[in-house]
């Protein structure tokens, strides 16, 4: 029998053979469960026997009954295989992890702008699962158990590890119909349409109209409100107002004409969505490889297709 030097320690494969026994009854039935013949389970018993110097079972007819040595024997081996399984169980899990990224990403956004290009990296990295979460505002990986995140900050972040993914820009977009003359439309114009707005950014159309033309007059018109981006759109899609949105929300619509584009985009800004990574797995396979994938597909903000 095999056993590692410099250790008095017998094969594990024996131990396990020998725990299967006592606690089939049987070197038939140890057969069946380990998948092997009953010669070689009768072989790895006597092995077992041969190394302790002992005999572990007694044999009456065709069932086997411990010995007190056997007895005791596993009463000490059943608990250290436990714990040998466990620890093994542990460290594959480990190795697992290493092809896990546990990665979290805003609602819009991540739907919008992260999803289709998660589709090609599963095609280029088949062996890499990752587990999506979402989230609004900051996060703390650690709090949050996460890997990576892609996080929206209005002028950076204060994160070592932190990359600009996408720079915002915002579009006046709206239904055809709402607007069925010549574009650009000025500022005024813009401004008299129904103005759809999002909760988080309530002065957003504001802002923007003030970089388009100084001299527009505020107060402006107020108009309905709401708390996603893609409320805001389909709404002006159906030629309930205009709505002012980032560019990656909009470019299906646009392309596809169920919106035009009123005028330029906003202009630039740091106002962008930040790719961040915990410090503790930064390097690790499986994030390295996902944020490289992410880092490789940045885009630049949206050219103006409307002239100013």
């Amino acid at each position: 029998m095999k056993h590692p030097a410099k250790r008095h320690i017998p094969s594990v494969v024996n131990l396990n053979t020998f725990e299967t026994i006592a606690r089939r009854g049987s070197v038939t039935a140890a057969a069946d469960e380990l998948g092997l013949s009953q010669g070689a389970v009768s072989k790895q018993l006597l092995d077992l026997e041969s190394f302790l110097g002992t005999t572990l079972f007694e044999r009456n007819n065709a069932r086997l009954a411990l010995s007190d040595e056997g007895a005791a024997y596993l009463a000490r081996i059943r608990p250290l295989l436990d714990q040998l399984e466990a620890a093994t169980v542990a460290t594959s899990g480990a190795a697992q992890r290493m092809r896990e990224v546990r990665f979290s990403v805003p609602n819009t956004f991540g739907l919008l702008w992260v999803m289709p290009r998660l589709s090609g990296f599963a095609a280029a990295h088949p062996q890499i699962r990752i587990h999506m979460a979402n989230h609004i505002g900051i996060i703390s990986l650690r709090d949050a158990g996460l890997d990576a995140a892609v996080v929206f900050a209005e002028d950076g972040l204060d994160d070592d590890s932190a990359e600009l993914l996408h720079s915002v820009r915002t579009l006046p977009v709206a239904s055809r119909d709402l607007v069925p003359g010549r574009l650009p439309l000025s500022a005024a114009r813009i401004a008299a349409l129904p103005l759809l707005h999002h909760t988080t950014a309530p002065t957003s159309w504001a802002s923007y109209l003030r970089d388009l033309d100084a001299r527009i007059e505020l107060p402006l018109p107020g108009g309905t409100q709401y708390n996603l981006v893609t409320f805001a759109l389909k709404a002006a899609e159906a030629g309930l107002g205009a709505a002012l949105v980032p560019d990656y929300a909009c470019a299906d619509s646009l392309r596809d004409g169920r919106v035009v584009q009123l005028n330029r985009p906003s202009l630039p800004s740091r106002r962008g969505y930040y790719l961040i990574c915990r410090r503790e797995r930064i390097d690790a396979p499986a994030v390295r490889a996902l944020c490289d994938w992410l880092r490789a597909r940045r885009t630049e903000p949206a050219d103006a297709s409307v002239p100013a």
